[in-house]
């Protein structure tokens, strides 16, 4: 297998040749109670736990300088702090297989260098290194991207008889579209809502929705990433922006096609949300 990790690539074809590999088995958290003065237990929820990747490899390199090099390349992207003192993140470990890119989510672990044997004297040093996965899910390397443009809002005169009160703002009508998940899991949604536009939202025909209060100036976009659980404005959190009804946990888009609808006050008719989605998988 090859892999990807913080820009480096390494695994098949590469100077850090992969020898072996372990994907580990998936944990459950098991919500079983036990029957009261029955024999028995009663099946609660369970839920996916985590699991570790375990990559060994070795270097291919003419001495021991040239291979030390290698595994340090390594070494300080499986170190980095950003990778490991910022609560609540994960970092992508993509991977290619029969000639595919996917990617994992997770943080990088253990890592044993080599020890300046013979072996690596001569240019082979091993490595063993782990990855702990935080979902149980694979996705694809690329993002799936579409574009809903806002409905201009309706234009002419009023029309008698006059009922009041009376508004000059005029409303943009839902834009609908159709997504499509063509994994085999459930895969999280991210929205980047770009002004000019007020109370913006994505409603689903499941019932959720992502929906901001406030108004994006022109030029002005805010992401809402379900997965991260983040709302981004630019690099700023602005998570107050979102409504009370909105469960980013909720806004997951099931396998196969889904009807999402694309809505606020726009009067110029520009405004426009991005929804992206990695297509999900429970295999590698």
């Amino acid at each position: 297998m090859k892999f990807r990790f913080d820009g480096l690539t390494f695994g098949t074809d590469t100077a850090l040749v992969n020898t072996s590999f372990n994907s580990g088995t998936s944990s459950l958290r098991i919500g079983d109670a036990e029957r009261s003065q029955r024999d028995g237990v009663v099946p609660g929820r369970d839920f996916l736990g985590g699991k570790t990747w375990g990559i060994s490899l070795t270097t291919d390199a003419v001495d021991l300088a040239s291979a030390i090099s290698l595994e340090s390349a390594l070494a300080s992207r499986w170190h980095d702090p950003k990778h490991r003192l910022t609560p609540l993140t994960m970092s992508p470990l993509s991977y290619e297989l029969d000639g595919r890119w996917r990617r994992v989510y997770g943080r990088p672990d253990r890592f044993s260098g080599s020890n300046g044997d013979i072996r690596a004297q001569q240019g082979g040093a091993r490595i063993d290194c782990d990855f702990r996965l935080m979902d149980s899910r694979h996705f694809d390397e690329s993002e799936t991207v579409l574009t809903l443009p806002i409905v201009p809002a309706s234009t002419g005169g009023l029309m008698a008889p006059l009922v009041g009160p009376l508004s000059t703002v005029r409303s943009s009508a839902p834009r609908a579209g159709y997504v499509d998940n063509k994994g085999t899991a459930a895969t999280p949604l991210k929205a980047v809502f770009k002004g000019p536009i007020t109370d913006p939202y994505v409603r689903a025909a499941a019932g959720w929705e992502i929906a901001l209060k406030g108004t994006l100036l022109p030029g002005q976009s805010v992401t809402v990433d379900s997965f991260a659980g983040t709302v981004l404005r630019g690099s700023a959190p602005v998570g107050g922006m979102l409504t009370r009804k909105t469960r980013l946990s909720s806004a997951v888009l099931p396998v196969g096609i889904s009807d999402l609808t694309f809505g606020g006050v726009d009067p110029t008719g520009t405004a426009l949300v991005e929804l992206r989605w990695r297509n999900a998988y429970y295999s590698i």
